[in-house]
């Protein structure tokens, strides 16, 4: 394997997770035991990355779509771990026993977005793609059981 594929793999575990923490961030949101600075900040960060105002534009390679990237991922970890925390608690075993309504929470955010979300959506293949071949789920399970394999295995044996 190539150098520098492991930071890829860890990113393409880290999507297949996104579906648990997208229904855990909308879960809190929509919980009136959510403090509201908490979701007006959450509210700030998703206007941010949604308007075509930006500190560095769109249209600069990589780096326009960064800085969205960034508020984004910032804003959602100041918004998880100041959540309450029996709040954040309950709402996490929701998000990873599926309990949430994700069909339903995905609808409400394809609204959100309006087209951005479809872009979004359609553009995920081609970047996992372009960024380590990652776009076969296959693929990335199969490096992930060869990684925990390497993990595992005692010193000295190669």
């Amino acid at each position: 394997m190539r150098p520098g594929r492991w930071r890829y793999l860890r990113t393409a575990r880290l999507m297949l997770q996104l579906p648990t923490y997208a229904r855990l961030v909308w879960g809190l949101a929509r919980d009136s035991r959510t403090p509201v600075g908490l979701k007006l900040l959450l509210g700030g960060a998703l206007t941010y990355v949604i308007t075509p105002v930006d500190l560095i534009p769109d249209v600069i390679p990589i780096l326009g779509h960064a800085d969205d990237l960034t508020v984004l991922l910032l804003v959602l970890d100041l918004f998880i771990s100041n959540a309450p925390i029996a709040v954040r608690e309950e709402h996490m075993a929701r998000a990873r026993t599926g309990e949430s309504t994700l069909d339903e929470d995905l609808a409400e955010l394809r609204l959100l977005l309006g087209t951005r979300f479809d872009q979004i959506r359609d553009s995920l293949p081609s970047l996992l793609e372009r960024f380590g071949g990652l776009g076969d789920a296959d693929e990335v399970k199969r490096m992930i059981a060869e990684r925990r394999a390497h993990r595992t295995k005692p010193m000295g044996v190669k």
